[in-house]
């Protein structure tokens, strides 16, 4: 694949559907969109932040937001699902990786609007990280969730993630994918 089309795989826009038959853009996330970011955490569930944050709660502060915002596309990726609403777009689901010092696997994390679970998003938002990981040479994707979170549990697997206890912490467990496997 051209370094041009590898470039574009990578930063392109797309339109899905929902299981329930909504209409879903989803497109890499950048710095402009602090004032969407800032709207979807603080309209999350409590249980859905905790589960995101692992017991951050409350409104995120604003050096969270830039921090979260703060994409270069390489090293943190992050792809932004959206909807139209009365005009106006609103972030509905995210999902984000970030590269860990060696370069070959990297920590990610999806989160979904609390309406909006249950319909295939969050298939759709891990689908598109794993794709742009592995077009990025990265070996493995994991992540660190809540031992309590099943409905992640159940896609996980269904994704064919692996899934173990964190041995320093019996609340927690550590999903993991190994992109090199075919």
């Amino acid at each position: 694949m051209s370094s041009e089309n590898h470039h574009e795989a990578l930063s392109r826009t797309v339109t899905e559907k929902l299981r329930n038959g909504q209409v879903v853009t989803i497109r890499p996330l950048d710095r402009a969109d602090i004032d969407l970011e800032r709207e979807f955490i603080t309209g999350l569930s409590p249980e859905s932040r905790h589960f995101r944050f692992l017991g951050g709660g409350g409104a995120p502060s604003e050096k969270q937001l830039q921090q979260l915002t703060d994409v270069d596309h390489d090293k943190r990726e992050a792809f932004i699902a959206l909807i139209e609403q009365d005009g106006q777009e609103s972030e509905i689901g995210v999902s984000r990786y970030a590269l860990d010092a060696n370069g070959k696997a990297a920590e990610c994390a999806v989160v979904i609007g609390d309406d909006w679970q249950t319909q295939g998003l969050g298939t759709l938002l891990l689908n598109r990280l794993i794709e742009t990981a592995r077009a990025r040479g990265i070996d493995q994707l994991y992540s660190i969730d809540s031992a309590v979170n099943t409905r992640l549990r159940d896609v996980a697997v269904a994704m064919g993630w692996t899934c173990r206890a964190e041995p320093k912490d019996p609340t927690l467990v550590v999903y993991t994918l190994d992109l090199t496997a075919t």
